[in-house]
């Protein structure tokens, strides 16, 4: 019941974060670091105090630790951990706004409740020393994984890459066994073991690995591809890929954007006449290349969760620096929107373009993300990859939270010529010249209830695909 209890507050926890900073890895594991290292502290502690007291002594604070428990998780930690989120992103760095608010909540109840394993130890071993033994090994063991949920995400994956932090991992493995083996001979055994691992996991890695990218990267937070492609026409096609889909494309002999979708966000935003332009999803950085040359354009401001697109684009993809117009704010959507707003930025035209790969971010199909975004928004067109028919459970209800935050939704699209059951739908807030308002019904998402992963899953892979 304590582990249970113990992962399901590692979850909610996160979950409750995510409306006020979107979901990363980051998140996740400087939540999971503050965690563990509660844990840690909880095994040490339980066991050096069982060994010491009889068993109704350990019976009664086991008792009282799980009351206290339940009662910080209750009343302080899971009703104020948004809130004071928040605030603290007012004046520090997301890393350190999230270890902080996680550390003041979750790491007492944590540190009592994590005490049941050595304590109940103790209480089932009856020899007075598997309480201490045990608390004590994991206690170093679960300060490990404090490093490991901690480092990995901050700063193995930016300096590193996914790829040669899984072959870390394999090294430190081998190192492990090293140091455990009984002699010199069956050190040096297990070293040149451990090396053969890693030198084996290398070799699979090249040998599954797609053939033909012109780039390729494992960032934190995707895995990115650039690709040269032959279209119908056959003209040559660059496409960047995040996450096994299409990104952004450009015609590899001009350069010229060849997403149809974007052609078509690009054509809206100038029928506006926007000066001040906000881009959530930045991809390949194709739209907001193009509208900074619109003379009408005067700042782009181009939000991406990871940082290392602007680079990869600018080197790799583009072949070219950004026009001085464009602005890069590594940030997550729901953070960088919360932000802008505080600092009372407005913008004329914000383009939403947030899918990666097969799937979006379940926080930025909610109500309340499309409510922040109008407050700092006059007109907002949303890329939206749908069935063309809007049957679904998740067209439908994507779209009536957007309508539930702007009072309408007007939809184009992009690729009307195209047979196929999926299509890029341009979800505008007025009626915008082309469009068709959609007055269909449907449930809207939600922040504390949100199936839109479940149904987006449903969408492109169960019945409704078929």
């Amino acid at each position: 019941m304590e582990g249970f209890s113990t992962l399901a507050v590692e979850v909610i926890a996160i979950r409750l974060a995510i409306p006020v900073v979107g979901s990363s890895v980051v998140l996740t594991g400087i939540m999971l670091g503050i965690v563990l290292l509660a844990l840690s502290a909880g095994y040490w502690r339980g066991g050096e105090l069982s060994a010491k007291w009889d068993a109704n002594r350990t019976r009664a604070v086991l008792t009282r630790n799980l009351i206290i428990a339940a009662a910080l998780y209750g009343v302080l930690a899971f009703p104020f951990e948004a809130r004071l989120l928040d605030r603290f992103l007012d004046f520090a760095n997301l890393p350190l706004s999230i270890a902080a608010a996680a550390a003041l909540l979750y790491l007492v109840p944590i540190y009592f409740a994590s005490q049941t394993v050595p304590m109940l130890a103790e209480l089932t071993s009856g020899d007075g020393h598997a309480g201490r033994a045990s608390g004590k090994v994991l206690f170093f063991s679960t300060l490990g994984s404090v490093a490991g949920g901690v480092l990995t995400p901050v700063y193995l994956f930016p300096s590193l890459g996914v790829g040669r932090s899984a072959y870390l991992v394999c090294t430190v493995l081998a190192l492990a066994a090293a140091i455990m083996a009984a002699s010199r001979l069956h050190a040096v055994r297990a070293i040149a073991l451990g090396l053969l691992v890693v030198a084996a996991g290398i070799a699979v890695h090249a040998v599954t690995s797609p053939s033909g990218d012109l780039f390729s990267f494992e960032s934190a937070y995707q895995s990115i591809r650039i690709v040269d492609e032959k279209t119908a026409s056959g003209r040559i096609e660059r496409v960047l890929l995040m996450g096994g889909g299409g990104a952004s494309g450009i015609y590899a002999d001009t350069g010229q954007t060849s997403f149809a979708y974007t052609v078509v966000a690009e054509r809206l935003l100038r029928e506006t006449q926007a000066a001040k332009v906000l881009v959530i999803g930045s991809a390949g950085f194709t739209f907001p290349r193009d509208v900074a040359q619109f003379p009408t354009v005067d700042r782009i401001d181009a939000v991406d969760v990871d940082p290392s697109v602007k680079r990869i684009a600018e080197q790799e993809f583009l072949k070219a620096p950004l026009p001085a117009k464009v602005r890069f704010l590594p940030q997550s959507a729901r953070f960088a929107v919360r932000k802008l707003a505080k600092k009372r930025q407005h913008y004329q035209f914000t383009f939403v373009d947030t899918y990666f790969g097969k799937g979006i971010p379940d926080e930025l199909v909610t109500f309340e993300f499309f409510r922040d975004v109008r407050a700092v928004s006059d007109r907002t067109v949303v890329n939206a990859v749908v069935d063309r028919s809007l049957d679904s459970a998740f067209a439908r209800n994507l779209l009536a939270s957007f309508r539930a935050a702007y009072g309408g939704a007007w939809l184009i699209d992009a690729k009307p010529n195209e047979d196929s059951f999926l299509t890029n739908m341009l979800v505008a807030s007025w009626p915008a010249p082309g469009s068709q308002r959609w007055d269909a019904n449907g449930a809207p998402y939600r922040d504390d209830r949100n199936n839109a992963d479940r149904d987006r899953v449903t969408l492109m892979w169960g019945d409704e695909n078929r």
